[in-house]
């Protein structure tokens, strides 16, 4: 009789010391869940349903689309294709779009090439005065083209001194193009800086000491070197003067309508069919084009650049006057003075004693600043717009902290990568595609013409530039010190605020600009959305500009352009004192 003895199992130690790190696995993946399920609603909710939404509705005859009875029809994209007044707004809209792009390169690339030829602080200057327009709204930027432009404007009173008679641009192709190019050349001249100013100039310099000439250089060492930036820029300009809304709709008159401008002239009159396959037909180019940016790039980040970023020229290649350095330099002088100039020239409108706006002002007061500050019809859409933009910038801040949390602590580069393209995805989308879908699903919310619908929509196109900017800084924060926290025995919720939040405090800060930033100049999702009495102020503006200027318009331009300044100010001051203290900070620790 043999003895048995029931001899272990070699697994079983092998799943005992599984079971804790399956757990922790399980848990770790049900709090990213957890976490992200406020996020993914408000984009499955007020993004992918919008989007959804239009798509099945261009799919309809009557634009009406019934899920109980779905009906697949093909006739709204048949008809843009076939029809000859359809044919004509989409060859007018690609044509402002490519004219548009070629005259931002033509005048962007000398002018980056300029600037990222001078000093830190020469060119950081340089880039101040383009960013001040960029940052200015644009809703006051297109008030002081419609005036320069108008038959009582400068341009018009210009031509007729200089004996060339008069000269209208307004409700012009012309005119718009003017106005498009305005809005879009800063986009080209960062883009084209940050590329110049990362090329080596060691290579050129090695190409003109071999013997090259500076033509030769230019054109074989140079230009390959920033032609990623060249060709980046422009597909991004032409992606946005595709899907451009507001400059055609205020400067370009009837026989001058674009794709977006047909778009909402059909949603006016409930013509949802043919409105929503242009709208799918815009978001197809879009994407085509934003394919290629990312071909060429590698990436897609939205944003620009600050004059705290210039890098300057470099001691290898010091700045040298040439012919070709010479027609840069004139083109900068016109580029900034074609920025600079229309935002300026609200300043004198506003202080002229006549009840309608002229140039040159008649008189000179102050009373339409302080109806500003004392008339309902302006304090009301004031409030709105704080009130829309503070609630937008906070909800912004908190999502962007939890798409970021949850990507920065993951490995899998393959799901960074979707769930940054899916944050990214409504910068993508054209406007005023999303601001049909998102005026559809707020109208059967019930959520149209509330403060809460208007802060969910800004929020869709305010979060991702807040995600790139603390996604960047919690990337690069130290684990190790969160880490320690933890082995200290605070609570994971606890070190997040503490250590990683107060950490990158000052991105958080920048999130938040951004996000208010976005929202109170935003103007198209607001046109659609709200339908009650009291519109935010760049809604306010735009309806002046399409019945008609008042006095006060110009007064409350000009305060924004004043606000922009001094917190452009504030800002340089800050910088500079943050600067002289890390300064001395390193100092007092380099010495024995």
């Amino acid at each position: 009789m043999t003895a048995t003895t029931d001899a272990p199992t070699p697994t079983t130690p092998l799943a005992i010391n599984a079971a804790p790190v399956i757990r922790r696995r399980i848990g770790t993946i049900a709090g990213r869940i957890a976490l992200l399920a406020p996020v993914v609603a408000i984009y499955l909710v007020f993004f992918v349903w919008p989007v959804v939404s239009v798509l099945l509705r261009s799919l309809s005859p009557d634009g009406k689309f019934d899920a109980a009875a779905p009906v697949i029809d093909f006739s709204n994209y048949q008809k843009i294709f076939i029809d000859d007044f359809l044919l004509r707004i989409e060859w007018r809209t690609v044509l402002l779009a490519i004219n548009s792009t070629l005259l931002t390169v033509l005048l962007g690339f000398p002018t980056a090439y300029f600037i990222s030829r001078l000093s830190k602080r020469t060119a950081g200057l340089l880039l101040l005065l383009i960013l001040v327009p960029f940052w200015v709204s644009i809703v006051v930027r297109l008030f002081a083209v419609t005036s320069i432009l108008s038959p009582n404007g400068i341009v018009n009173q210009l031509s007729l001194a200089l004996g060339f008679g008069e000269t209208s641009l307004l409700y012009t192709q012309a005119g718009t193009l003017v106005g498009t190019v305005m809005y879009l050349l800063p986009y080209m001249v960062l883009v084209l800086y940050a590329g110049m100013t990362s090329v080596d100039d060691n290579l050129v310099l090695a190409a003109r000491t071999l013997g090259a000439s500076s033509v030769r250089t230019f054109f074989t060492v140079y230009l390959p070197m920033v032609r990623g930036s060249l060709v980046s820029g422009a597909l991004l300009v032409f992606i946005l003067g595709l899907s451009f809304f507001l400059v055609p709709a205020i400067l370009g008159g009837p026989q001058e309508q674009t794709i977006s401008v047909y778009i909402q002239q059909q949603i006016d009159v409930y013509q949802w069919g043919i409105a929503s396959a242009m709208g799918i037909l815009l978001l197809i180019a879009t994407i085509i084009c934003y394919v290629g940016v990312v071909k060429v790039a590698g990436s897609f980040q939205p944003g620009g650049i600050g004059p705290s970023q210039a890098k300057g020229v470099s001691t290898s290649l010091p700045f040298r006057w040439s012919p070709w350095m010479a027609v840069s330099a004139v083109v900068s002088f016109i580029t900034i003075a074609f920025l600079v100039i229309p935002v300026l020239f609200v300043f004198p409108l506003a202080v002229g004693e006549t009840g309608t706006v002229v140039f040159p002002p008649r008189g000179f007061t102050l009373r339409w600043f302080g109806e500003v500050f004392t008339s309902q019809a302006w304090l009301g859409p004031i409030w709105q717009s704080i009130i829309v933009a503070t609630g937008t910038a906070a909800l912004s801040v908190g999502m962007a902290l939890i798409l970021a949390r949850v990507t920065s602590r993951m490995t899998s580069t393959t799901w960074k990568a979707v769930i940054g393209g899916l944050a990214f995805a409504p910068i993508v989308t054209p406007a005023i595609l999303l601001a049909i879908g998102m005026f559809d699903v707020q109208l059967k919310l019930g959520l149209t013409g509330s403060v809460i619908g208007l802060i969910l929509a800004h929020t869709i196109i305010a979060a991702p530039l807040s995600y790139a900017l603390i996604v960047a800084a919690m990337s690069s924060a130290d684990r190790g010190i969160e880490a320690a926290a933890w082995t200290l025995g605070a609570s994971r919720a606890r070190a997040f605020w503490t250590i990683v939040v107060r950490g990158i405090m000052p991105s958080v800060i920048g999130a938040f600009a951004i996000a208010f930033v976005t929202s109170w100049d935003e103007v198209v999702l607001a046109l659609f959305i709200q339908t009650g009495p009291t519109k935010t102020l760049p809604v306010t503006i735009y309806k002046y500009l399409e019945s008609g200027i008042v006095p006060t318009v110009p007064a409350v331009a000009s305060l924004l352009v004043l606000v922009v300044v001094a917190i452009v100010v504030v800002r340089s001051v800050t910088s500079r004192a943050t600067s002289r203290r890390t300064a001395q900070l390193s100092a007092r620790q380099e010495k024995p």
